[in-house]
């Protein structure tokens, strides 16, 4: 085989790999892309390759909001890791209370727990189409289905990897509460049933599950 086939043949299989990876790992890079699919939001979820929603499925199917889900403008989806998080903080929690270091706080306990209620998901459903494009430096604030106000804006990243080949601007959507907490989307402007149904962004991995959960008024 000549050098020239032999590096050809290279290239194309990186080339093909790379396309694959950013396929497969869509919902858990950093990506700002659009996408579209066909499927609903709730599908959308339950179909990831590495089951990386499989609990917020299941909190969603506990609480009967797969419709509203489905029919909402806007989702910011958490992923499996955001609710580890929350589950650990209730086990750290519970383990001072009880005085035992064998305390645990599972999930069947997170969906027996009245202070956890369909609100918990509902903070992060909203009637509006909200996107990436169309989102502002300075903020501007919506209102949950669960009744809160959060704000929703784009931050600008100072990260050089971003800078290398362009120096257009790159911006994040965050989801803001407050303006205490700014929890930067992962993945945003993913457009569920063919750009007619609900937009779904998807937090990063460090957010806390609930985190937002105080009703405005209180």
């Amino acid at each position: 085989m000549n050098l020239f086939l032999k590096n050809s043949i290279i290239i194309l299989i990186v080339i093909m790999s790379i396309t694959a990876c950013a396929k497969d790992d869509y919902l858990t890079d950093s990506g700002v892309a659009k996408a579209e699919t066909p499927l609903t939001a709730y599908d959308y979820l339950k179909a990831h390759k590495y089951q990386m929603f499989d609990t917020l499925i299941t909190l969603i199917d506990h609480y009967d909001l797969k419709e509203t889900v489905n029919s909402s403008g806007t989702f910011f989806a958490v992923n499996d890791y955001s609710i580890r998080r929350f589950l650990k903080a209730k086990t750290d929690s519970l383990k001072i209370t009880s005085q035992s270091d064998e305390a645990k706080y599972t999930l069947d306990d997170l969906l027996n727990d009245p202070t956890v209620t369909s609100k918990s998901i509902l903070q992060y459903v909203f009637k509006d189409k909200i996107q990436l494009s169309t989102a502002t430096t300075t903020g501007q604030e919506y209102k949950s289905l669960a009744d809160t106000l959060i704000t929703i804006k784009k931050i600008k990243t100072l990260e050089p990897v971003y800078y290398e080949h362009s120096d257009a601007p790159v911006y994040f959507l965050y989801y803001c509460k407050d303006n205490k907490a700014n929890e930067v989307c992962q993945t945003t402007d993913i457009l569920t049933q063919n750009g007619n149904g609900t937009v779904l962004h998807v937090l990063n991995n460090t957010h806390f599950f609930n985190l937002f959960s105080k009703k405005i008024g209180n």
